[in-house]
């Protein structure tokens, strides 16, 4: 049987502008920052999401950290690492009583009652941004999560509202137990494990790519590195990347 080894701590600070930010700065020492140690804050004043875009806070309690990975993997393989950090969160808030799913590429979801346009049935709870490290030394991984509170947008949503007080530091420490867990295993085996819990995967979708142009089909699979494969009506298969998707927006017909 393996060993479990303790997790490195996760540094928490009362105040900061970015966690992403503060991280990315400062795991460039590696001796300092191992794998999967962090930062979180209580308080997050100018958080970002994917492609620059802003994540607000001010009206929510929220789990906002940053996590470095430096696993023992080609980098060809690093494109799963969101994909497999959306999966540790997934399992962690269905483990404290949340149904969550993940929205590729980035978003963690609860079910709704009603519909909202581009997100069907389901709420967006959380966000997770990855970006390299200067030298190709890791990435670090920001998790985002609303916890309770009033979202600034009507297609997002808090875990309060769905019944769920899970305390932040619980969470977080689910959240990278089972995210050593799954960096661990065999890499064969993360299609299956991130499509099992993507809820994009059989939808119907608009995808917005660079230059104004749009992909549309049906989202019917993950490739070797995670991208989406969407189906046009004609059959033709188009593989979309994480990096070259602007927005994925879940066609009226979908769920």
């Amino acid at each position: 049987m393996a060993t479990q080894h303790p997790l490195p701590a996760v540094v928490t600070v009362e105040e900061t502008g970015s966690t992403q930010q503060d991280l990315l700065a400062a795991a460039v020492d590696e001796q300092r920052w191992p794998h999967l140690s962090g930062i979180r804050a209580l308080r997050q004043t100018s958080g970002r999401g994917r492609a620059g875009r802003t994540w607000e806070t001010d009206r929510l309690a929220a789990l906002t950290v940053s996590l470095v990975l430096r696993p023992a993997l080609p980098v060809q393989r690093w494109p799963w690492l969101p994909l497999l950090t959306g999966v540790a969160v997934v399992d962690a808030l269905a483990a404290a009583g949340a149904p969550a799913a993940l929205k590729w590429p980035n978003d963690v979801v609860l079910p709704a009652r009603s519909e909202a346009p581009g997100w069907g049935r389901r709420r967006k709870v959380g966000g997770i941004l990855a970006e390299v490290l200067p030298g190709g030394r890791g990435v670090v991984v920001g998790l985002g999560l609303n916890l309770d509170g009033e979202p600034p947008v009507a297609w997002a949503t808090t875990l309060a509202a769905h019944g769920c007080r899970v305390p932040a530091e619980d969470l977080l420490d689910a959240v990278r137990a089972r995210l050593s867990t799954l960096l661990a295993s065999d890499p064969d085996g993360w299609r299956e494990v991130v499509a099992q819990r993507c809820v994009t995967i059989g939808a119907r979708v608009r995808v917005q790519l660079p230059g104004g142009r749009e992909a549309g089909g049906t989202a019917v699979g993950l490739d070797e590195v995670g991208a989406l494969v969407v189906e046009d009506a004609d059959g033709g298969r188009t593989a979309v990347t994480a990096g070259d998707v602007e927005h994925l927006r879940t066609a009226p017909e979908g769920r």
